[in-house]
């Protein structure tokens, strides 16, 4: 079990984007804007809808004249949300400095493929692409062959690249069709922490927030909404390591990070925050860590 502390991506941090931030004309103090007009903020990257008719009243201020509609597409991916994206046609390219960092992940995203590269001082010391496509169910006839559909993953974990402070950071997301649309839900930076081996016998799911009610006539009615991931696992750990992992956990009790149960399963991966954890100190050297886990939307 591993886990990435995000870290937050400031105006200086992101270098450069290929994905747009003009969703609406930028707000301006000096406009009269009309009851449903739209703007974005620059200085907080996020959209906003006319409640009111107003001059001169900043949107980031006064939630009484302004309705908050998310971020913008640029900075969608770089949110606390899954569910808001960035997109862009054919492919979207980012560059970072965001410091120290070993860890990247991709999180709902839809590509074929991802490159992450690094490079210090001119010179390039890291890069890494990996494909997006998993292949569908098992195929094991003719029928499955042919008709059965592709599988894609929606997750992109980069473990593996060196430390350095001064690093310069490329991530591209390519679709083999350059007319359909990129999309990149969450793009997390961060460091990684180690906090041990994930035993069998994760109990895995997901919390669904669509409604389903059935009226007196027995007529069912859906509306979907988002879900989050959730996910109950034991860890087992160095009981020397035991200060160490309970500071950690507490100290990021209110802070989404990245939780890695197993790289071989995308299942095993939930952004999102820890509902509880408790620590088995159970024997001289090998001790035990129980964490439930619960996703953003």
């Amino acid at each position: 079990m591993k886990l990435i502390r995000p870290t937050t991506l400031t105006d200086a941090m992101l270098t450069s984007s290929t994905a747009p931030e003009n969703d609406h004309p930028v707000w301006a103090s000096g406009t009269a804007y009309a009851v449903g007009a739209k703007v974005i903020v620059t200085a907080t990257h996020r959209r906003y809808e006319a409640l009111v008719a107003s001059t001169g009243v900043n949107p980031a201020s006064d939630p009484t004249k302004w309705l908050d509609l998310g971020p913008t597409n640029r900075w969608a991916m770089f949110d606390d949300r899954v569910g808001t994206a960035t997109t862009r046609a054919g492919s979207l390219q980012v560059v970072l400095t965001p410091g120290a960092t070993d860890g990247v992940a991709l999180i709902d995203t839809d590509a074929e493929s991802a490159t992450v590269s690094l490079t210090v001082s001119g010179a390039q010391l890291y890069s890494k692409t990996q494909s997006f496509n998993a292949g569908g169910n098992a195929i094991d006839s003719w029928f499955a062959w042919f008709f059965e559909p592709l599988g894609k993953k929606s997750s992109m974990l980069f473990l593996d690249i060196p430390v350095y402070e001064t690093g310069v950071l490329t991530v591209s997301m390519t679709r083999d069709n350059p007319a359909d649309l990129v999309s990149c839900g969450t793009l997390l930076v961060g460091r990684q922490f180690d906090i041990g081996d994930t035993e069998h016998g994760v109990d895995l799911g997901i919390i669904d927030y669509s409604r389903k009610e059935t009226d007196q006539f027995g007529v069912t009615s859906v509306v979907e909404r988002a879900f989050a991931k959730r996910m109950t696992a034991r860890v087992v750990m160095q009981t020397s390591a035991i200060d160490d992992v309970h500071r950690t956990l507490a100290a990021i009790r209110a802070t989404p990070v990245l939780w890695i149960g197993s790289e071989s399963f995308e299942s095993l991966t939930v952004f999102g925050f820890y509902k509880e954890f408790s620590i088995d100190l159970a024997y001289p050297t090998v001790s035990y860590c129980s964490l439930t886990i619960e996703g953003l939307t």
